[in-house]
């Protein structure tokens, strides 16, 4: 099953450490024993080996040449908000884009380029204040550009690929490259690259739009998000993904009886089915138990495999 994890592992030294190492641009700052926990929406995750918070393109080749050098394990985080890290952590080198890389550059024409570490909701509105239109429906996920893009996130009809222009990425060997989006392959929730890593900036091409009518529409969005989610809550979002041709996976665990089901301080919320939420202290294992729970009681009520939208960090075969 795809929630089964690896080996546990244990930092020797659980203590966060800091440091900064050197880049082109002088020093990249790096954590050792970094808690996942702080840096996932769920408040769920043992500690990274390392994280590093590089601020441009060229940092991100610079360090993926470097890991990929020492034969180290790299892995991409957004603002963790479809993920669910292992009790024990993970090994290798977490590289987040989040703190430093969240630039953005607007010009006329509907032209807007963000890069990889851009929150959604920062880049919605700064959108809306320089009189463009069509993100409005993004605005609500807790998610940034380069994640969002990864998994072809959307909301209420609209998904990110369908405004997206080009994106640059940079390869696990640390080679830059730049796609026009007709090369990308985006599916429900999913986008295949013509190559594999880490997407560095992204551009887009939007509409002109009036800023007082823009906020107004988006208002109204996250006015119908927060009557049906559980907005405020840690949570990691969609825990499975709807079926093909089926009724919503939140309408299928709330038929099998599991709105408000719990393991631990992980539980299905009362407001959306679909949405496991930390109550307190849960902890992976807990949120594991219940999503399997989920899957059996789905299949058992309606002959349902559901498949998971939320990512396992340190899930044997990661």
């Amino acid at each position: 099953m795809s929630g089964n994890w690896e080996n546990a592992y244990f930092p020797g030294n659980t203590r966060t450490k800091a440091r900064r190492m050197t880049g082109s641009a002088g020093k990249i700052e790096e954590v050792f024993g970094a808690r996942m926990r702080d840096f996932t929406t769920i408040g769920i995750g043992g500690n990274a080996d390392r994280m590093m918070f590089p601020r441009s393109a060229q940092e991100v080749q610079e360090i993926l040449k470097a890991e990929r050098e020492e034969g180290r394990e790299i892995r991409f985080l957004g603002a963790g908000s479809n993920l669910l890290v292992h009790d024990g952590g993970v090994r290798g080198t977490v590289l987040c884009l989040k703190k430093n890389m969240g630039k953005m550059l607007f010009s006329s024409g509907g032209s807007v380029i963000a890069e990889g570490g851009t929150m959604l909701p920062r880049f919605a509105v700064l959108c809306a204040l320089s009189g463009f239109s069509g993100v409005e429906e993004l605005a609500g996920i807790p998610g940034t550009v380069g994640g969002a893009l990864t998994m072809n996130a959307g909301a209420f009809g609209r998904t990110i690929g369908e405004i997206a222009e080009w994106v640059e990425i940079v390869d696990m060997e640390g080679s830059l490259h730049r796609f026009e989006t007709r090369n990308v392959r985006f599916g429900y929730r999913e986008a295949e690259f013509p190559v594999r890593g880490l997407v560095s900036r992204v551009g887009f091409r939007l509409a002109s739009g009036v800023p007082d009518q823009v906020f107004e529409r988006m208002k109204r969005i996250n006015e119908k998000r927060r009557a049906a989610q559980p907005w405020g809550e840690r949570t990691f979002g969609s825990t499975f993904r709807n079926p093909a041709d089926r009724e919503s996976a939140g309408y299928l665990l709330e038929l099998a009886g599991m709105k408000g089901a719990r393991e631990g301080d992980a539980a299905f919320s009362e407001k959306h089915a679909n949405f496991l939420v930390n109550l307190g202290r849960a902890t992976a294992s807990d949120a594991l138990r219940l999503i399997e729970t989920g899957r059996k009681r789905v299949r058992s009520k309606a002959g349902v495999m559901l498949a998971l939208e939320v990512k396992l960090w340190g899930a044997a075969g990661d």
